[in-house]
Formats: structure tokens, sequence, C-alpha cells
């Protein structure tokens, strides 16, 4: 059995500092990295795209929103023209970036508001999987069966479904509101709890006590949560002592 971690990372700018990049990069298989918008900053990029090629681990670019007020996490009215130009222009700048150093980006993921209007909305989904086509990347993320997934196939892309670690769920499978109490999984050990739960039988207790069916290929922890460093060397644990491996989609 494998599943991949994957991490939202190079949050950090100018003296602002978001997440410990540089501790969890080795306790993950997959990194989205922001891309200046709603975090970032070219020397926070550089420097993490640096020590994920250091550790092996998959790069992919994390557009959003262009809201650092907010973090990208709050919905912005903006002409599809519009967004299609920001998102090709945050895309470009990091596999610059990525090139310049080695690399290559495996993967694409939008960032908060950005990635959940994606996942109900066709036109935006085919927009982010046009993009992961035309700059050669070839897994796009998103939730399961959501119109990211549609968009994946419709353009040739590999899709990895994500789960999340440190959140909770409603009882239709989106993640409960940020504004709502219960909404941030903090705690390590329930956390770890959730990702075995993910990894090993595809299922997922939501925030009234329900369990559901929701297959997965890829594990997200949020960077700028506190505990995302114990998260994750709990979450190794508990994958660990059940046989699971830690590798990113693409990679056997």
């Amino acid at each position: 059995m494998r599943i991949d971690l994957n991490c939202d990372m190079g949050e950090s700018w100018y003296d602002r500092q978001v997440g410990q990049d540089k501790a969890i990069m080795p306790l993950i298989s997959s990194c989205n990295l922001a891309c200046g918008f709603h975090g970032g900053d070219a020397l926070s990029m550089q420097r993490t795209i640096g020590w994920a090629l250091a550790a092996g681990v998959a790069i992919g670019a994390h557009p959003s929103y262009p809201d650092r007020k907010h973090f990208g996490r709050r919905e912005l009215s903006l002409p599809l023209d519009n967004l299609s130009a920001l998102l090709q222009y945050q895309i470009a700048a990091l596999q610059g970036m990525v090139i310049q150093q080695g690399g290559q980006l495996q993967h694409l993921k939008a960032h908060g508001a950005l990635y959940h209007r994606a996942a109900s909305d066709p036109e935006l989904a085919n927009i982010l999987a046009q993009l992961a086509r035309d700059f050669s990347i070839p897994i796009l993320f998103g939730p399961p069966h959501s119109a990211l997934t549609s968009a994946a196939e419709a353009y040739g892309l590999d899709f990895a479904a994500e789960g999340f670690i440190d959140r909770t769920y409603e009882a239709d499978l989106r993640l409960r509101s940020r504004q709502l109490a219960g909404a941030i999984l903090e705690d390590p050990t329930q956390a770890a709890a959730q990702a075995l739960q993910l990894a090993a039988d595809g299922r997922v207790r939501d925030c009234y006590g329900q369990q559901h069916d929701l297959a997965v290929q890829t594990l997200c922890v949020h960077g700028d949560n506190p505990q995302s460093l114990a998260i994750l060397r709990a979450v190794h644990d508990s994958l660990s002592q059940a046989g699971i491996s830690v590798l990113a989609p693409g990679i056997s």
C-alpha cells in the first residue's frame, strides 16, 4: 500500500515567517509551492525549491487569488480571462525558478478559495487543466469526484484525488468552514488517525461522527498549521506501522 503526503509550502514573504518548510520537507513526498500571490516571495520560493530537490520531493505549483491580506482564502470575483492570465503568470514564475535549479513541476494544485471554486466550477477547472497541459505538468490535484476530476481527464492529465489530514469534513464531504469550531485538527494523534483511515481504508469520519467512503491518492497537511511538523511525524509513525509507503504520484 502507498500514499502521497503533500504540504502547502513556500508561503513566507519578507519578514513574515509561515511554516517550518525545511524541517517538514523530509517527511513528505510532494510539496505545493506558493507562487507569490497569497504567500511566497522570490527568496522563499527559491529556498523551498532547493530544499525539495535536495530531499527528492515532487514539486507542484500552488497558485491562488491575488489576496495576501486573506491568505487566498477569500473568494474574489474576477473575470475568467483575467484569472487565467494571473494563473499563467504564477505558474510560469515558479516553473522558471524550478527549471533553473534543475527540476521540473510534477503537479498543479490551486490554493484556498480558488481550489474550492475550481472543484465545482467546470470553466475554472478547465482553465487549470489546460494550463497544466500547456506547461507540461502531468498531474492535477483536487477533491475526489469534482469538476477538476473531469477536467484532468478531458486534457489528458493524471488526477490525484486529495484528502486532508488536518481538516474536518462536513456530511457532504466538503471541508468544514474555517470560521466554524472544530474545522482545523491540531492534535497530532487525531490527525494521524484520520490520515491512516484515509490511506488504509479509503474512509473518513465527518464532524458529526458518521463514516463515509473517500478514496484518495494524496493527503494534505497545511504548512501554516502550527502543529504541521508534529502532525507529519505522527502520520509517518502510523503509516509505517501499518506498512504503508509514502510515495509521490507517478513514482514507482
